[in-house]
């Protein structure tokens, strides 16, 4: 099964948004980048892999037949506490965007997340629990784990 490892954000300013993503979410930056085509950085959470760049050129911002000046839809990061996180990344410059909504009254279960809109108007989702997919593949690990410890 293929895994993303690797996301990448098109941004007229790549400090500024690598600078988000470190302080607002604790990514790590890995590598700096200033070629003929492209600036930026390579940021990660140990898991996957940011590219913050900044084409310098048509061509190179060109991909399956248009360019892609406007970035990507949204993403998501799994967090461990959310109050802390929600703390973090609105001391970062994000602005909230919305809250999951009660169904019937009750709490929302399933794929729930708080939305941010962050640098570039990127649509951040930040998670405690994670979503369809990731969930399991995290049980599955960490049952690995306990078995190879036993």
């Amino acid at each position: 099964m293929a895994r993303i490892k690797h996301i990448a954000i098109a941004t007229d300013d790549p400090e500024a948004t690598a600078k988000f993503y470190v302080e607002g979410l604790g990514m790590k930056q890995v590598g700096k980048l200033d070629t003929p085509t492209d600036e930026g950085y390579y940021l990660t959470d140990g898991y996957i892999n940011l590219a913050i760049l900044k084409f310098k050129t048509e061509e190179e911002a060109n991909t399956e037949g248009g360019p892609k000046w406007t970035g990507m839809h949204h993403f998501g990061f799994n967090v461990e506490t959310m109050p802390e996180a929600e703390e973090k990344i609105l001391a970062a410059g994000a602005t909230l965007k919305r809250k999951p909504k009660e169904v019937d009254g009750k709490p929302r279960t399933g794929n729930v997340e708080v939305k941010f809109t962050g640098p570039d108007g990127i649509t951040i989702d930040l998670s405690e629990f994670g979503w369809l997919g990731q969930r399991e593949e995290d049980e599955a690990r960490d049952a690995a784990k306990a078995t190879a410890k036993a």
